[in-house]
């Protein structure tokens, strides 16, 4: 009866991300390429999710896909053409290095720093695992789009006069005679502030 007492009293003890037992699922990237760039549409979403600083996982991902790119609280725009699967692998290496504990596996963690050495600290199981830095390329915007540009889109919606639109990071693309779900070349024929005017040149699908 003592024993079974002593146990209750350690199993209230413990933190309350070791009481459950729920899989952690790993967050989907997701993404799409446009023209010469690509778009993590998700980027503020993910950080929230693992309790991480959006800055510092576009900075890694940058860095670990070889290449420069921008970001705001919610998006990452990448030079250069990436597939899904590439940004989710760096991702999820990201996951095991930053975020989940080696110990016992759980994302419940936190970023400390202890003088000039930052610390995985793990709030499930109480260890400590002193962390590297993070280096990466100068950060740097994608070419600004400028009349006479051909970008590949895809229609995300109609606007109101039925014209297709999609965005291309900051910039919201009114494209001519396009429907909502295609993908399509289109020429830039005028831009006003963020917002760009295209017309149709070839109807991927």
């Amino acid at each position: 009866m003592e024993y079974e007492k002593l146990l209750e009293k350690a199993y209230n003890e413990l933190p309350e991300t070791l009481k459950t037992h729920e899989r952690f699922v790993i967050p989907q990237i997701i993404s799409h390429i446009q023209g010469k760039i690509t778009i993590v549409q998700n980027l503020g979403e993910i950080a929230k999710l693992i309790n991480r600083n959006p800055d510092m996982l576009a900075k890694y991902l940058i860095k670990e896909l070889g290449t420069a790119g921008s970001h705001d609280s919610q998006h990452l725009i990448l030079k250069g053409q990436f597939r899904n699967y590439q940004i989710q692998q760096k991702f999820e290496d990201f996951l095991r290095e930053y975020v989940l504990c080696p110990e016992c596996g759980r994302p419940d963690t936190k970023i400390i720093q202890e003088k000039r050495v930052h610390i995985l600290k793990c709030e499930a199981c109480g260890s400590w695992h002193p962390l590297g830095s993070i280096k990466t390329k100068t950060v740097s915007k994608p070419d600004k789009p400028k009349v006479g540009d051909v970008v590949t889109l895809q229609v995300t919606q109609t606007g109101r006069k039925g014209d297709g639109m999609a965005r291309m990071g900051e910039y919201v693309i009114f494209i001519n005679g396009a429907r909502e779900g295609q993908t399509v070349k289109a020429k830039i024929t005028g831009i006003q502030g963020n917002t760009i005017f295209a017309e149709i040149v070839e109807l991927i699908k």
